[in-house]
């Protein structure tokens, strides 16, 4: 995760110097979108983790969670003729979700993310220097420091990185040939793990995190 910041504050830095030396000008009949791109990405990330522990009265609990996100992205698109946009983009942000709750005495279950990634295909219809655009494809989830907490035995928990999919709409605005913002919503979701599988410590742990993601976004083309 500290390489996820470090990445992003180099990113927000690259992006503002430069952002100062551009005059905020383009002729919108005469946009292309086509090229590549690099940019810095903030917003916010609804985690709901549902848990399940089949042994435990009652069995589910609620591992959701709200936090920041903040991280870098890049891409590539092409507009053809007839104003359609093709592209495909890959996103890393690093998540501060947490979660703990009481599950039965002295034992309390907690759900935590540091980063979530994606790679998507974008379509899109150009107007002008107007973009909107719909995504979907793969999506990462890391879960870590997520267990099991006794008081007076200590802790058992695991990290995991879950793979699963993700959809969204965003859309766009051409500042000038050069600088783009943007605004997105993407929706991950991933199947549950049993955490037995991981060790023989715990009892039946089913968790099935999806994700719910507001972004705004500052691209630099190339």
């Amino acid at each position: 995760m500290r390489k996820v910041l470090l990445t992003s504050a180099m990113l927000i830095g690259f992006c503002s110097s430069a952002f100062a030396a551009d005059a905020l000008s383009v002729e919108p009949s005469s946009y292309n979108w086509t090229g590549a791109y690099i940019g810095a990405v903030a917003g916010v990330n609804f985690l709901k983790g549902d848990v399940t522990i089949p042994n435990y009265d009652p069995t589910g609990y609620d591992g959701d969670s709200t936090s920041a996100s903040i991280g870098g992205q890049v891409g590539y698109q092409y507009q053809f003729d007839n104003n359609f946009v093709l592209g495909a983009e890959a996103r890393l942000v690093a998540v501060f979700n947490k979660k703990t709750v009481p599950t039965i005495d002295s034992e309390t279950f907690e759900t935590a993310a540091d980063w979530q990634g994606d790679i998507v295909a974008k379509a899109g219809y150009a107007m002008g220097n107007f973009l909107p655009y719909v995504k979907g494809g793969v999506a990462f989830l890391h879960l870590h420091d997520t267990g099991y907490s006794v008081l007076g035995f200590g802790d058992t928990k695991f990290d995991r990185t879950y793979t699963g999919w993700q959809i969204g709409v965003g859309a766009d605005y051409a500042l000038n040939d050069k600088w783009v913002v943007g605004l997105d919503y993407a929706y991950a979701h991933f199947s549950d793990h049993n955490f037995q599988d991981d060790s023989a410590l715990v009892g039946p742990t089913f968790v099935k995190p999806s994700t719910h993601t507001v972004s705004l976004s500052l691209n630099y083309r190339f």
